[in-house]
């Protein structure tokens, strides 16, 4: 009797067992399958940005994300950091690609992706210091550019006003040149007419009894 409950004992137990093993080998069928889907989702955002399709792209990559975050939500990161990235995307945001970037770095810091991640981040943050320097140039260079044309019109304007005193002097002095012609031509005159009277007033003593 105790052996056939030992033997009974000993086929429930690897009952249990083979249940247990099916059960796991239907897990990690599973997880293997799913792996297998995200992988594909992947694979197809990866497509889908190599042909120039970005926002269906990053669609693609943030259902994986969502979907598998602790699987694939480093790769899923990574690749919306390059579709924002990429110059060709006429959304392409540096600022958006350096978070996503990030992400990885912060989120998944074991990933094989995050050093590379991080060097990514590191390009764009120069990247973008680099265009706020020259946005600041460009605003500066603008300035003086107006700054100039206001002076240029401002000396351009001062130039009008002197040529305009310089005709008014001409003709100033014209004019008194003109006056002075015609005072030497009054004493001209008038020394000819003292002439005169003094012929005359001569010529009254002369006739005087």
């Amino acid at each position: 009797m105790g052996q056939e409950r030992s033997r009974k004992g000993k086929h429930f137990l690897f009952r249990i067992a083979c249940c247990v093993g099916i059960c796991l080998g239907l897990c990690g069928c599973v997880h293997s399958y799913n792996q297998w889907r995200g992988a594909q989702g992947l694979g197809e955002a990866k497509a889908l940005m190599s042909t120039g399709h970005y926002s269906a792209s990053e669609k693609r990559a943030l259902r994986v994300l969502e979907a598998y975050p602790g699987t694939l939500g480093d790769e899923a990161l990574f690749l919306m950091g390059l579709i924002y990235a990429n110059p060709k995307n006429p959304t392409a945001d540096c600022e958006k690609s350096k978070a996503f970037f990030e992400k990885v770095v912060t989120q998944y810091p074991e990933s094989l992706r995050a050093e590379e991640a991080a060097l990514w981040s590191l390009i764009l943050a120069r990247s973008l210091a680099n265009e706020k320097e020259t946005s600041e140039l460009q605003k500066k260079v603008r300035a003086l550019e107006q700054t100039s044309e206001a002076r240029g019109k401002k000396l351009k304007q001062l130039q009008e006003e002197l040529e305009g005193k310089q005709k008014e002097i001409v003709e100033h002095r014209e004019e008194v040149s003109q006056l002075q012609g015609r005072v030497s031509e009054l004493e001209t005159q008038l020394a000819k007419f003292k002439n005169i009277d003094l012929t005359i007033e001569q010529k009254k003593r002369a006739t005087a009894p």
